[in-house]
């Protein structure tokens, strides 16, 4: 985020702070929430859990976007919903398959 504002070159240096500094904290307090269900939960319940939470945030912070953007929020949503779970699909395959061929 840091790097990004600056190469724009057309900010103030305490405003491309601020912005890096709202990001991360954004960032960190966000992924705190995953945490919980894995304090609280056997571990594959803290993923489904996580895995559901995930979605919706990414679900009401697409609505959210398409609101201020002043698009229908249905089409932005389905889109970054879908890529999510295609993301998470991906991954959990390809973490299979590093597990079959390292064991």
């Amino acid at each position: 985020m840091h790097i990004a504002e600056e190469s724009k070159n057309n900010g103030v240096v305490s405003e491309i702070w601020e912005s890096t500094i709202t990001t991360f904290v954004a960032k960190f307090l966000i992924a705190l929430t995953f945490v919980v269900p894995v304090l609280m939960l056997p571990l594959e319940e803290a993923m489904t859990v996580s895995v559901g939470w995930g979605l919706t945030l990414l679900a009401v912070l697409s609505y959210l976007l398409a609101r201020a953007q002043q698009i229908q929020a249905w089409k932005v949503i389905v889109e970054h919903v879908v890529i999510g779970v295609s993301v998470i699909a991906i991954t959990h395959y390809v973490g299979d398959w590093i597990h079959a061929t390292v064991s």
